[in-house]
């Protein structure tokens, strides 16, 4: 099969995150990936109901792609077709943009992206698939842009931050409806004199 570099060497990706998802990291890796490496220009790759094939055979090994400067530009590894273990990206001077991780086609754990000025992009918490724990976004100057919280997939609060600094979002979640600042309007008042929850007169969120 051309285009297709076998190594010997069977690399473990290894991506930082918390205790809870290190431990889903260390159940991860009985999945051993076979270490066939091929080019994504390779004709006889192609995808099918959300599923890797070389050929007619469903795909366990990594896909790489490259500039045409030969710098690496993305390496993602498969497991039977799906996505598993970590996933790079990379900008053409070879500093690194991201590195997600993926259990069963599902992203996983941390994710995290870089500006080209290697300044943190983005940092994603994910459980199989879903949106658990932080969401933080930065600008290309490093500073804050946006910070979430997700449990289990559901969205219970959020902070925004223009690059000046100032807050133009800061709201909690209940019954699924935001209460707080959005576009620095209110949504809804967060509490009134009895420290419940009222809806403002300058509700948005219609």
């Amino acid at each position: 099969m051309k285009n297709i570099i076998f190594i010997t060497i069977i690399i473990f990706c290894s991506c930082n995150g918390s205790s809870n998802q290190m431990q889903r990291q260390q159940a991860f890796k009985h999945i051993v990936i076979p270490s066939i490496k091929i080019l994504q220009t390779d004709s006889s790759l192609h995808f099918k109901n959300g599923f890797c094939f070389y050929g007619d055979t469903l795909f366990s090994g990594t896909i790489e792609e490259y500039f045409t400067s030969h710098q690496l530009k993305s390496s993602q590894s498969f497991y039977k077709g799906k996505e598993e273990g970590c996933s790079y990206s990379f900008y053409e001077d070879g500093k690194q943009e991201s590195k997600r991780y993926f259990h069963l086609g599902e992203k996983d754990s941390i994710n995290l992206g870089w500006w080209s000025n290697g300044n943190l992009r983005f940092e994603y918490h994910f459980n199989n698939g879903i949106y658990d724990g932080d969401y933080k976004e930065w600008y290309f100057s490093g500073k804050a842009l946006k910070y979430l919280l997700y449990k289990n997939g559901e969205e219970l609060s959020g902070k925004g931050w223009r690059e000046n600094g100032k807050l133009f979002m800061n709201y909690v979640m209940k019954d699924n409806r935001r209460y707080g600042l959005m576009n620095s309007q209110l949504c809804y008042s967060l509490k009134n004199e009895k420290g419940e929850f009222v809806k403002s007169s300058s509700d948005t969120t219609k």
